[in-house]
């Protein structure tokens, strides 16, 4: 029985902006707080990273009813519009920030237009007092794939040291900006993380690579119908959206190869 659970996988969620601002990386408040009251009416309740860990190393029974809730960037808007939420809901989530550009606005490639502000040093520690867990999602939002063994390291090894000096608390995890790794950057993370959380969308397995566990991104699940599918187990929105994702990954890639 345990292991038919753990086999049956485990759904983490990606967000980003908690805005009306247009893209992919934007969810509107009220679309957030249908998607957590769809989980909460259908008695889920959120993991922790320990808890998550405890799953996939198979020290706990099932991750049923369970989801890892995470958010990518640090935008100002997950304290005033996705925090107040979460904890009406006693959710918790573990949230990945860039630690350089803490205070200041988006400026990576792929960045929105107008750039949107992300939170201050202050609010984030105000919210690891409150419970929220942050981890590293490096230093200045870059590619880890491009870099240099020893800009690399410094992305992954700052970040973890600026968060330890904000929050008391040096992070377990990581999610490797644009979900860009290689196996060096695998490796590099394995030295300073227990975990490390990428952008292939699908869902966390107890055998995936614990440096880059899949998540899904929520702003495919906009539509109420969908989400309450998902949640009921119905799979073929999401075994659909799967499939287009992997083909626009695998051009992506290609071209990539093309351009380097």
């Amino acid at each position: 029985m345990q292991a038919v659970a753990r086999e049956a996988g485990l759904s983490v969620l990606t967000f980003h902006s908690i805005s009306t601002e247009a893209g992919p990386t934007s969810i509107d408040a009220a679309t957030f707080r249908m998607q957590m009251d769809v989980l909460a009416e259908s008695g889920f309740a959120s993991m922790s990273c320990q808890e998550f860990l405890d799953w996939r190393h198979g020290r706990a029974k099932s991750a049923a009813k369970r989801v890892l809730i995470t958010f990518d960037d640090g935008f100002a808007d997950f304290a005033t519009e996705a925090f107040p939420v979460l904890r009406e809901r006693n959710f918790s989530c573990l949230v990945f920030v860039p630690t350089g550009k803490i205070g200041q606005r988006e400026d990576w490639r792929g960045a929105h237009a107008p750039p949107r502000p992300l939170m201050s040093w202050s609010t984030l520690s105000d919210l690891a007092r409150a419970g929220v867990e942050f981890g590293g999602h490096g230093v200045v939002h870059a590619d880890l794939t491009r870099l240099s063994p020893e800009q690399r390291r410094q992305e992954i090894e700052r970040c973890a040291q600026d968060l330890a000096e904000h929050t008391g608390r040096p992070p377990r995890s990581f999610a490797a900006p644009y979900g860009r790794v290689n196996r060096a950057v695998l490796a590099d993370l394995a030295r300073t993380y227990e975990a490390a959380f990428g952008t292939r969308f699908d869902r966390a397995r107890a055998t995936c690579n614990l440096f880059d566990v899949p998540r899904i991104e929520m702003h495919y699940f906009r539509k109420p119908r969908h989400w309450r599918a998902f949640v009921r187990g119905d799979r073929s929105y999401f075994l659909a959206r799967r499939a287009l994702r992997a083909v626009k990954t695998t051009a992506s890639s290609a071209a990539r190869a093309i351009l380097d």
